[in-house]
């Protein structure tokens, strides 16, 4: 070849190599980029929201764009039920879950929520330091990448009327979420006939009167707007409700394994915060429910150890039918009783 045309063509060539050489990186980083879709309840502009996208931002920045979220808020893609679903085709690779529906994914870690165990958070706590590790581990272990439980405070009686009784629950049409199988039973072990519904249509089902009467803790009644429809709270904490994120593991482990450890580390640290603000929040919300005019109820003498003797029947029947782990119940009691006596070093483990 003439030097001159070769001279003149070279420019060509490398510029030619050189596009291929991108062209194979562009492709690598985009075979080894993973975008994580994640559905929620919470709707846009929450602060769970503001958080997780804050956080999504951190990870993506840090794994140089290889590891994204994408958030599906405010309940469009359904209820937990239909969220499960759509993570099992590959529609979705994970969601924000709360207690009631932790028996679709492992049916063990539902063991907080069971209704009428703790009587304050200060129990809730001293349990949680003793049991969180291992109902974590349970979840890895049945597929489910999680990031620590994010406390939501204590569900309540919230009603168009004032519940002091059980009489005074007789007519009402009481809400229970769909799938929670152990708070259907305490309410018919009450005698009473619950109205099951998905969490995602309990606001219409308010505006229609199909329900009347709730169960569920104050921050989120706010955040959902359920407390514009009922007018009473009745002060009894029936039962610890918190959330999870859950991230299928079969999906996260496509994620580079240093990625993988940014992911744990911004997760956990943002969900430690939840669960800290979710505290606070609660009892926030509870004071800004009755600032607002909703007025508080007193549980009748008498009332509220027979409900926790029936409910606790109920509890201990559906762990002896395989609903979940009786001895990780006996535990839970143990360290309870232990708290209420005073015996804070007893090891209740098995």
């Amino acid at each position: 070849m003439d030097f001159h045309l070769y001279k003149r063509c070279l420019p060509v060539r490398i510029a030619r190599r050189l596009l291929i050489a991108l062209l194979a990186v562009g492709l690598a980083s985009t075979a080894s980029a993973q975008t994580i879709k994640l559905a929620t309840i919470a709707p846009e502009g929450s602060s769970w929201m503001n958080d997780m996208r804050a956080g999504a931002a951190e990870i993506l920045e840090r794994t140089e764009g290889r590891v994204k979220f994408k958030f599906y808020g405010g309940g469009v893609m359904g209820n937990d039920k239909t969220v499960l679903k759509k993570m099992r085709i590959g529609q979705l690779h994970g969601g924000a879950f709360t207690s009631n529906a932790l028996i679709d994914l492992q049916k063990d870690t539902q063991l907080y929520a069971m209704p009428m165990i703790f009587n304050n958070l200060a129990e809730v706590q001293f349990v949680r330091d003793r049991m969180d590790d291992r109902l974590r581990k349970l979840l890895e272990e049945a597929g489910y990448v999680n990031f620590g439980f994010a406390g939501g405070g204590f569900a309540h009686i919230m009603s168009i009327r004032p519940i002091a009784n059980l009489d005074d629950l007789q007519g009402l049409k009481v809400w229970v979420p769909d799938g929670d199988i152990i708070s259907y039973e305490a309410v018919k072990a009450l005698g009473i006939s619950p109205v099951i519904m998905p969490l995602t249509d309990v606001m219409t089902g308010l505006q229609t009167e199909l329900i009347d009467t709730i169960m569920a803790p104050p921050a989120a009644t706010i955040i959902l707007q359920w407390n514009t429809k009922v007018s009473h709270i009745t002060e009894l904490p029936l039962s610890y409700i918190f959330a999870i994120l859950a991230i299928q593991k079969k999906y996260f482990d496509r994620i580079q394994p240093n990625d993988q450890l940014v992911v744990r580390e911004v997760m956990e640290k943002i969900y430690r915060e939840f669960d800290t603000q979710g505290n606070k929040d609660d009892e926030e919300a509870y004071a800004a429910l009755i600032d607002d005019g909703m007025r508080t109820v007193t549980p009748d003498q008498g009332q509220v150890a027979m409900w926790q003797k029936v409910v606790q029947e109920s509890n201990r029947r559906l762990a002896n039918e395989g609903m979940l782990d009786v001895a990780l119940l006996n535990e839970l009691e143990c360290y309870v009783s232990a708290f209420r006596s005073g015996e804070t070093a007893k090891d209740c483990s098995q």
